[in-house]
């Protein structure tokens, strides 16, 4: 098949190169956010969509891939889901951004006080980083204190940025006040408030990802930082609406003092929010936090079907289902070509993991995985985020070219 699929497109024009060269005379970033840090994977991966619908995509020469990347989440209900369509279509020719507030702005945080435990207040932004930056602020604000101790990706603003190691365009002085510390260790983040104590504003974390909380972790850490009289802050991005509708607070009753969503909140339309108790998200206002966009009422639009949808419906349960078929689907690949690789973490945002062997490492086996995958029309690199609308159909063709992908590795292994 794969043959055919070559000799199909043997002597049609190529739409994308031209359009690659037109990019890379202009843009700074010319190719999709995935391959930023997968250079090997630049030659074979496609860099532009045209269309999509469902899990699929199809590039500029008209190839379908399957997407599991989905653009690193956002798009939890699928490409071009109906529900999204409808209120794109209904909120059609209404003004975008204006002096004035839109309906679906008290309606949208309505739902999501609703939906979140212990959410008084919310106020919005465009992106993971926008929510994450203000609730640092407001943490520091509330408290007075400065130091936060952290676990995961909380965004690329300088307040987190500069403690990720030597990154050009740093003050110096914005270094150090941030720390991360080890999930599901007790004893270590315990060590580490009483160093901090005199100056901890908030613990934030992401409250499950690749790994899941034990028995009373999240209970631990809540105890924690009330003890330190610092704020608990879970960064929901990925596990908001992915894991539960409500997050993993609702999954683990731990409730946090302020919540950061964002990415599955608009099913890729740009939109996060902070959310929180009343007394300390009055903090808002005090800290100077705004953005031209932010009230953007087309995004507002698509967010309030989406939460609406999920209030209804059991997507995240569904996602999980299909997540795990997907890590199944990976295993079995793994195990049949002699493998030990793994699907780590949320069902619903999986890490493809393989196991390093002399000099080939986990990096690279991704590589050898991904290029193969990618020329049987699936376009996974490293992680899989399964949507609403993938079909067993769908994940036949990933088992196909899962099972060829391991293989390819497999046969590049040291005495292969």
């Amino acid at each position: 098949m794969l043959r055919s699929t070559l000799r199909r497109w043997l002597g049609r024009e190529d739409r994308e190169q031209p359009l690659r060269r037109r990019a890379e005379a202009v843009l700074a970033q010319p190719w999709a956010p995935f391959l930023w840090n997968n250079e090997p994977l630049r030659d074979v991966m496609p860099w532009y969509f045209a269309r999509g619908e469902g899990a699929r995509l199809w590039d500029e020469n008209g190839r379908e891939f399957i997407d599991l990347e989905l653009g690193m989440g956002p798009t939890l209900l699928g490409h071009n889901h109906p529900v999204v369509r409808e209120a794109l279509l209904q909120h059609a020719g209404a003004p975008i951004v204006t002096s004035l507030l839109h309906r679906y702005e008290v309606e949208v945080a309505e739902l999501l006080t609703s939906l979140f435990p212990g959410a008084e207040r919310v106020v919005f932004g465009k992106n993971g980083s926008d929510a994450c930056t203000g609730a640092a602020r407001v943490a520091r604000a509330a408290t007075g204190r400065c130091f936060i101790l952290c676990h995961g990706f909380h965004g690329w603003h300088d307040w987190f940025a500069a403690d990720m190691g030597q990154l050009p365009g740093m003050v110096p002085g914005f270094a150090g006040y941030t720390k991360q510390f080890p999930f599901n260790d007790v004893a270590a983040l315990e060590a580490l408030a009483d160093e901090h104590s005199h100056d901890l504003a908030a613990i934030m974390m992401e409250p499950a990802y690749r790994h899941f909380p034990q028995e009373g972790y999240l209970q631990a850490v809540r105890r924690i930082a009330d003890q330190h009289g610092a704020l608990l802050i879970f960064d929901e991005m990925i596990t908001a609406f992915r894991m539960h509708r409500g997050g993993a607070q609702t999954v683990y009753g731990v409730t946090p003092d302020l919540t950061c969503v964002g990415k599955s909140l608009a099913n890729g339309l740009p939109l996060s929010a902070l959310i929180g108790r009343k007394d300390i998200m009055e903090y808002v206002n005090k800290i100077f936090y705004g953005m031209t966009f932010q009230h953007d009422s087309v995004a507002l639009a698509v967010s309030r079907a989406c939460l609406q949808y999920y209030r209804g419906h059991d997507v995240a349960g569904d996602v999980d289902r299909k997540g795990e078929k997907l890590r199944q689907i990976f295993n079995d690949a793994s195990a049949a070509a002699g493998l030990t690789g793994r699907g780590v973490g949320l069902a619903a945002r999986m890490d493809l993991d393989f196991t390093p062997v002399g000099h080939l490492g986990i990096h690279e086996q991704r590589h050898i995985f991904a290029r193969e995958t990618i020329k049987r029309g699936v376009l996974p690199v490293r992680v899989a985020f399964p949507c609403e609308m993938l079909t067993d159909h769908d994940l036949e063709k990933v088992q196909r070219a899962f099972t060829h992908g391991c293989r390819k590795v497999a046969r590049a292994l040291p005495g292969a």
